[in-house]
Order: structure tokens, then C-alpha cells, then sequence
């Protein structure tokens, strides 16, 4: 056969192996397109069934087989997912995570998707796979320094989750508090060597859309510091410090029993905290509590409030020594606001002196007990908007 036939054949398969190539191509694209613009139709119904929010999803799935690039399918999952949840239907946050882990596979560099799961994961507080998702994201690090910001975005939220829960524990379980602490410090000590990174450069010419979230999520980090230096010197001293320990533990073990309503319990601990350290204000605001909820009940049962009198008389001073020492910290668990603190012991002086309020007393005394108790929840409030026995006391006066 001459040499010139030869390259003719030779172009010839050539152009029609692309051709075909081509071909294939435009058929994929063209059924990937098939499928999202049925997945966009039922998002611009006004109302739609469960089992279509469901085909919703399975159509951007498929379209996803045939045509992976589809960033207009991202919006869309987001606004079906919100208005799906919205309606009540439980089931929109897997639907939409399944087609999220589906869209990173088919695309490995869509940063806004990884974001969005990290989303809701953090949304849920789910731990367990914020963790397997930072252990993926560390693998993929040395490939790409961008795994390295998501890395750093899922363990501050993971730091922040471990806190909520540990306030949570602190009226539940010593043992548990202590394993959160130590998990919420490795974070802490982890989240500060990224950020070391970031200042010697390690982090340039990274993605300008993870940099945007990156620098958002730092400044949320570093007005924390504070807290988190303060919780985790706490436990360093928790481990060195047995003395320090059992206060901790007894008063935490105080909290579980005070929010059962097991008052006689509580108190016990609280007075074995005591006994360690007259001056741990945690317990000792606790215990005055804990005391003045069992007399409460009491007075009410005998229908005489005469030992509940002389206990509001007696023990108001020692809320005074507290409020006189609120310039430094008052509170010494971990997890704990001292300004939270400091509003709760205005809070319950003022539940107590409410305790002398009696139709039996002067006008002139009832009104200056009044006035001090306007005074207190002011204070209250001041300290903490949100402090729930303070607004329900200012609401049960407001309506006499």
C-alpha cells in the first residue's frame, strides 16, 4: 500500500475516533441536560409531593452521571432543601448531602460544595462526621494546600460543638465534661497551628473563596481566645490539682441532682464542695439556691413561710460577698460566663426577697422591697438579656 493511502486511512480514523469521542460528548451533556432541566421543573412548581422532592434529587443525581459540571444544580439543590425543610419534610438534609458527596466526587475542586457540607454537618452538630470529614480533608492536604482551609473550618466548628455540649454536662456528668475539655483543647491547640501557618504564608495562593471563609472563621476564632485559654488552663489545673478536681466534680454532681428538683441531693454535694473550699462560688451560689427551692416547697406544704423568711435573711449577705467580688471571675468551671454568673446571683437575691413581699407588712417597707428587686433584675438583665428567672420575675411584677 503507498505511504499516501497510509495517511489518509491514518487521518481518517483519526477524525472519526474524534468525531465519535465528540459524539459521545455532546449526547452525554445533552441527557445530563434532559435530566436537570426535570429536576428544575419541579422546583418552579409552587407545590409539590414528597415522593416528587424526592424524583427532584434523583434527576440531578442522574444528570450528574452524564454531565458532571452543573453549578447552576447547586442553587437550585440549596433552595429546594430550604423550602422542603421548611414544609416539614425530614428527610431534605440527606437528599441534599447525598447529591453534595456525589457533586465532590465528580468534581474534587468544587469548594462552595465541600463548604455546604461542612454545613450540614455543623448545622446538626453532628461530631461524628465533622471528625471523618476533617480526617478526609487531612489526607488530601499534602495534594492541596485548599483541603488544608476546609481542614481548619471543620475544627472550629467541631471546637465550638464540643463547647455546647460540655455546657450541657457540666449539670449531667463529671466524667463526660472532662473528655469534651480535653477534645475541645486538642482542637484548640490544632486550630492555633493552622493559624500559624496562615501568618508564615503557608497559606497563599489558596482559593480566593475559601481565603473569604477562612479569614470570617478566624476572627470568630480569635475573639474566643480568651475563653478558650481560660477553659483550657481549667483543665490543666484539673489534672494537676486533686483538691481542685473534687470541687468540680461535687459540684457538678450538685447541678445533676438541683435539675431533677432532687434539692436534698444537691445539697449534699454542694456542701462537700464546700467543705474542700468555703470560697467556690459555683457551689456556693448552687447551694444557697438549692436550699432556698427546697424551703420554697416546704413553706408551701405547711403554708408557713417563716423559715423561708429567716433563710432569705440570712443568706442574702452572702450573695452580697459574691457581688462584691464581681470585678474578677466568680465562676471556676470550664464553659462558664462570668457575666451569666454574676446575673444569676441577682436574679435569685431577688426570687428571694420577692420571698417578703406580704400584705401583712408596711406600705413603706413593701415599696423599698420592691424597689430593690426592680434593682436587682435590672442588674440582671444587664449582665444577661437572656436570663430566664430574671424575665419571668420582671413579667410576674409587670402584671400586678
Amino acid at each position: 500500500m503507498k505511504k499516501g493511502k497510509i495517511k489518509f486511512y491514518q487521518r481518517f480514523f483519526f477524525i472519526l475516533i474524534c468525531f465519535n469521542f465528540l459524539s459521545c460528548n455532546f449526547i452525554k451533556d445533552k441527557i445530563g441536560s434532559y435530566y436537570f432541566n426535570k429536576a428544575k421543573k419541579i422546583a418552579e412548581r409552587e407545590e409539590v409531593s414528597e415522593i416528587e422532592i424526592d424524583r427532584f434529587y434523583d434527576y440531578l443525581m442522574k444528570a450528574l452521571d452524564y454531565k458532571k459540571d452543573i453549578p447552576k444544580s447547586i442553587d437550585l439543590v440549596e433552595g429546594v432543601t430550604q423550602a422542603s425543610l421548611k414544609a416539614g419534610y425530614v428527610k431534605a438534609y440527606e437528599n441534599e448531602l447525598r447529591f453534595f458527596k456525589k457533586y465532590v466526587e465528580k468534581n474534587p475542586h468544587s469548594w462552595e460544595v465541600y463548604l455546604n457540607i461542612i454545613n450540614i454537618f455543623s448545622l446538626k452538630g453532628d461530631l461524628y462526621n465533622l471528625s471523618n470529614l476533617k480526617s478526609d480533608f487531612d489526607r488530601e492536604t499534602m495534594k492541596d494546600k485548599n483541603f488544608k482551609i476546609l481542614s481548619f473550618i471543620v475544627e472550629v466548628n467541631m471546637l465550638y460543638w464540643v463547647q455546647s455540649y460540655a455546657q450541657i454536662s457540666l449539670n449531667n456528668d463529671y466524667d463526660e465534661m472532662i473528655d469534651y475539655l480535653s477534645k475541645y483543647c486538642t482542637y484548640a491547640r490544632e486550630i492555633y497551628e493552622i493559624k500559624s501557618e496562615s501568618d508564615s504564608g503557608f497559606l497563599n495562593n489558596v482559593s480566593p473563596e475559601l481565603i473569604y471563609y477562612f479569614n470570617s472563621t478566624l476572627s470568630d476564632f480569635t475573639t474566643r481566645q480568651n475563653s478558650i485559654k481560660d477553659n483550657c488552663s481549667i483543665l490543666e489545673k484539673l489534672n494537676k490539682d486533686q483538691n481542685f478536681q473534687k470541687l468540680v466534680k461535687y459540684t457538678i454532681d450538685g447541678n445533676r441532682h438541683f435539675a431533677k428538683k432532687e434539692y436534698t441531693n444537691a445539697i449534699i454535694y454542694y456542701k462537700a464542695a464546700l467543705s474542700i473550699d468555703e470560697n467556690f462560688f459555683d457551689a456556693r451560689k448552687n447551694l444557697i439556691e438549692a436550699e432556698f427551692q427546697n424551703l420554697l416547697a416546704l413553706s408551701l406544704m405547711k403554708r408557713n413561710k417563716d423559715e423561708l423568711v429567716d433563710f432569705v435573711y440570712d443568706k442574702t449577705q452572702y450573695l452580697d460577698e459574691m457581688l462584691s467580688e464581681k470585678a474578677s471571675r466568680l465562676t471556676n468551671l470550664p464553659f462558664s460566663d462570668n457575666d451569666k454568673f454574676i446575673s444569676g446571683v441577682y436574679a435569685l437575691k431577688a426570687a428571694m426577697l420577692s420571698v417578703l413581699l406580704d400584705e401583712n407588712i408596711g406600705s413603706d417597707k413593701k415599696n423599698k422591697i420592691e424597689k430593690s428587686i426592680r434593682n436587682l433584675l435590672n442588674e440582671a438583665i444587664k449582665y444577661d438579656p437572656a436570663n430566664k428567672m430574671a424575665k419571668e420575675l420582671i413579667s410576674r411584677f409587670a402584671s400586678k
